[in-house]
């Protein structure tokens, strides 16, 4: 495994990271315990999770893995806050309230001390950002997170983010975590440029366009019982017609290429500029170790030139920012 600087953090991170939004529905626990041993035998040291996954028994299953097999002081470990938790009126957003109740909830479901890099997962426009980032600059003091982040924020947001921060020596956030793959390629126009500006790492989400880059949808209308896109509604707005025929342009590439879809498409991800990685988010041990040779699998000018004519630099056919309010083009 080749590792890649996190930013102006210095941290060196795999290019794979485990995502674990699966953990606990449909990955049962022994699965997940398997997942995280096999990816840490390969090189993987960045898991990635969140207090909403599956209700926090994402963020359990981690906890008791890690002390499980003692690799915790191997592991950059991150989580999230900004979703609702609970039904009350304070449960939610980037409030100092919920973001230190969610760290203090985060850390007891994951067995740990500190969280490595903890991601505000969503930005809150109804909270001004100097009380967000005051109360990540406590947790910090307080020694229960180590490094901060943002996912799927606006560009400048982020920048917004950052001047307060110099402002008031609060902590800089070290890396964005935005959708990005071959269907929608948004972040090209601002998040990367901007991340690039100001030596930000770069995480992305759904590499494989919840598996639609493997062909594995024929029509948008039937889709397979238990797949991605038919668990909820978010999920089923990225399957569109425009984004199963790019899929299937792409399963012809890999076919003639001789790997796996699937490698193709993360190494596609893998190959852009600014990418520092790209979250995996594996059901089962098979499908990570499918996953896993993405990073051997090289591409020429010649497959650049393919993929840009199939989806041109910026350009998206199916919107992965349909949970982001201030993305106003959804494609759907």
């Amino acid at each position: 495994m080749q590792y890649r600087r996190l930013g102006r953090s210095g941290l060196k991170v795999s290019p794979l990271v485990l995502g674990t939004m699966n953990f606990g529905q449909p990955t049962e626990k022994e699965d997940a315990f398997a997942i995280v041993d096999a990816a840490l035998d390969a090189g993987i040291n960045l898991i990635d999770c969140a207090d909403i996954y599956n209700d926090g028994e994402a963020e359990r299953i981690v906890g008791r893995a890690l002390e499980r097999n003692g690799r915790r002081h191997e592991v950059i470990l991150t989580s999230k806050v900004f979703n609702r938790t609970g039904p009350g009126p304070n449960d939610r957003g980037n409030t100092r309230h919920h973001i230190i109740e969610g760290c203090e909830q985060s850390l007891r479901r994951l067995r740990t001390d500190t969280i490595d890099i903890y991601f505000l997962h969503r930005t809150d426009f109804d909270v001004p950002q100097d009380e967000s980032m005051a109360a990540l600059a406590d947790l910090r003091q307080q020694g229960k997170i180590r490094y901060i982040a943002c996912s799927t924020h606006p560009a400048w947001r982020t920048v917004e983010g950052m001047h307060l921060a110099e402002r008031y020596g609060y902590p800089r956030f070290v890396c964005e975590q935005p959708p990005y793959n071959l269907l929608d390629r948004r972040i090209e126009n601002e998040i990367v440029p901007m991340c690039r500006h100001y030596d930000l790492g770069i995480i992305s989400w759904s590499p494989l366009a919840q598996g639609v880059l493997m062909g594995k949808y024929a029509n948008a209308e039937n889709l397979p019982a238990g797949s991605r896109g038919s668990l909820r509604k978010v999920f089923r707005e990225r399957i569109t017609p425009a984004g199963i025929a790019v899929g299937q342009k792409l399963v012809e590439r890999a076919r003639a290429k001789g790997c796996p879809p699937s490698q193709l498409a993360v190494a596609w991800v893998l190959h852009q500029p600014g990418i520092t990685g790209t979250i995996l988010g594996p059901r089962n041990r098979d499908q990570l170790d499918d996953l896993l040779p993405s990073v051997e699998v090289a591409l020429d000018a010649e497959d650049e030139a393919f993929f840009d004519a199939l989806v041109p630099p910026g350009r998206y056919v199916t919107s992965f920012f349909n949970t982001a309010d201030w993305m106003k083009s959804k494609g759907i």
